[in-house]
Order: C-alpha cells, then structure tokens, then sequence
C-alpha cells in the first residue's frame, strides 16, 4: 500500500516561535514538507536562511506572494494574535486548512469573527494549545475520569516565571492571561473534562515589571458540578520559578493529584487507615507537544474532521480568558454564557 504524501506547508512567522515551528515541521518531514515560510521582516528572512538550512526560493514577504508561488495544502499561523484574522481569512479563502498558534484572536470579537469564518468555510482549523498535549495532562485526565479522586471541589494552579521579556508581550494589555495563561486554563477544561460557568478576576503589574499591560492576577473560576478553580500569577516574578506547566493540585472526596515538574503525586491524608502517598506513573505518547499538534492536525485534515482544539472548541477556552479580563475591569463576577452566546 502507497504511504500518503506529506502535507505542503506554508508557514507564516519566523520570530522565536516560528523557527521553533520550523525545525519540528523538518523533523516530521514524513508529515509535511515545508515548501515555503513568510516573514515580512527581511532581517529574520536571512537569519532564518542561515540558521535553519532554509532555501531563497522558500523565503516570502508576505502570504500572498507565497501562495501565488506554490502549491500548498495548509497554512501555519505563528504570527502574533492581532494579525490572526488576517492570515485565517487569506488561507481560508483559498481552500487552506489552518493550523494557528494561540491565542485565536487579540481579542474575544475578533476570535468569534474568525470561528464564524471557519464554520462558514467548513475546512479545519486547529489552535496550537500544546499544553494539553503532554503526558501529565494526558495521565491526570485518565485517573480523574477513572475515579481516583472521586467528586471534585477544588483545583489551584500558579505559573510565576519572569516571562514575555520582549516582542509584542512587553506592550499588549494582559498579555499574561491572552499568550499564557490561556494554555492552562485549555489544559485545565482538557484535564477537567467540563466547562466552567462564571469567573471573577483581579490583576495588577508588579512596580518593578517590564510589561506595559498587567500580568499578575487572580481568577476564580466555577466549574459545571460546583467546582472551584483558582489561577494565580506573576509574569515579571523574579523569584522562585513553577514549571511552564504551573504547579497543580486538584482536590477530591478520595485525596488529592498535584503535578510540579515533570511529577503526578497522588496522597490521602485522612481517614489515617486509608493515609497513602505515591507517585503515578506518566502515560507513554507517541508524540508531545508540538509533535502531537501537528499529528492530530495532519490526521483530521486528511481524515476531513474537526480536530482537538477546533476553532469552535477553543472559543470556550478564550471565554475563560476574556471573561477573566472583563471580571478584572467591571471588578465583579461575569457568566461566561454572557460571552458565548448560550
């Protein structure tokens, strides 16, 4: 039986997240062949040329040009967020699945402009949300839905690391919540397996920050079923670094599962007879972040269904992210039906 050819790539980006895109499309070059990448900055075209063995007849200045130069069968979008809508109506316009980083949109009107134009273009688009692609998300999901912690009540999580030191992150408004903490919070509805219903929100700057927009905050989230999740951070912390992950600990009727680093410890303290401690082995995957991202894109497109982390899907993640940032500037509890639509 014939192998199915790889998948011809036009990636838009070559910033620091482009050229990390870059290198995973040539190490799955039994996926896709990367027949063209799109940098408006002729600077990075050269760097990009030097330092990834690209070819001047692969390098672009613009989508367009690109498109109007080869054939291709997808489109990869590592731009920055305020030019997502853009790409995606270009790409979709031409017949192009689109493959996007996060976050979908700059903002919440623009994400549900581009979701309304995928669903009219019925092609796939898939948000990059790679954190739920790793085996600790993947392994918690699996216990929790197998009962280990029996009825949920409380998950927290925290992510404090001295993150987004340039680029567009020093200058957006809660850069933190939109290119951040919207990765934990589509790995805590992975994790979770539900959706939750209202948040509360605060954020702040920290006097010595390097961020134009705030990026510490609280937000409170109520889960369907009565669960409570709290994220906390600080994007210009200087101390103490959590993992990329965050730190995590859900609590149950049965004990509690908390991940930091790379382990998943299961304990119950109490009744004393039944008092255990002990780590949990991670799941075995194929492929991990990225890797796993472009698996499942490249399957659902070729397979012509929906894929994890749809454009319909991720409107729910966002949800939580701009719902967050408008419980911050009302300063009170906001349903996130309110934004859905529901």
């Amino acid at each position: 039986m014939m192998a199915e050819r790889a998948l011809r790539c036009v990636l838009v980006g070559l910033g620091g997240r482009g050229r990390h895109w870059v290198r995973v499309c040539q190490e799955m070059a039994e996926l896709v062949e990367l027949v063209a990448c799109v940098e408006p900055v002729a600077e990075r075209r050269e760097q990009a040329k030097a330092q990834l063995s690209l070819r001047d007849e692969q390098l672009f200045p613009s989508l367009e040009a690109a498109l109007s130069e080869v054939d291709a069968d997808f489109v990869l979008d590592v731009t920055p967020p305020m030019v997502r809508e853009q790409i995606a109506a270009l790409a979709l316009e031409r017949r192009l699945p689109v493959l996007a980083e996060k976050a979908m949109g700059a903002d919440w009107a623009m994400a549900r402009r581009i979701a309304t134009m995928v669903a009219q273009s019925r092609l796939p688009y898939m948000v990059a949300q790679n954190y739920r692609f790793g085996a600790l998300p993947r392994t918690m999901r699996r216990w929790l839905a197998d009962g280990l912690l029996g009825a949920l009540s409380t998950v927290v999580v925290s992510f404090y690391r001295p993150w987004g030191r340039g680029a567009h992150y020093v200058t957006m408004d809660y850069a933190l919540l939109i290119e951040m903490a919207v990765h934990h919070f589509d790995t805590l509805r992975f994790v979770l397996n539900a959706e939750p219903k209202r948040v509360w929100a605060h954020t702040w700057n920290a006097p010595w920050g390097w961020h134009k927009g705030d990026v510490g905050h609280i937000a409170v989230f109520e889960f369907e079923g009565g669960m409570f999740v709290t994220h906390h951070a600080l994007g210009c912390s200087v101390g103490k670094m959590t993992d990329w992950q965050g730190e995590w600990r859900i609590e149950g009727e049965k004990g509690s599962l908390t991940w930091d680093g790379e382990r998943l410890l299961y304990a119950r303290s109490f009744p004393d007879d039944q008092a255990t401690a002990r780590e949990i082995p991670l799941d075995a995957l194929p492929y991990t972040d990225t890797k796993a991202v472009l698996v499942e894109f490249v399957s659902a497109v070729r397979e012509g269904r929906e894929p994890e982390c749809s454009a319909r899907d991720n409107l729910r993640t966002l949800a939580m992210v701009f719902g967050a940032i408008e419980s911050a500037r009302r300063q009170q509890w906001v349903e996130l039906a309110e934004l859905l639509g529901d």
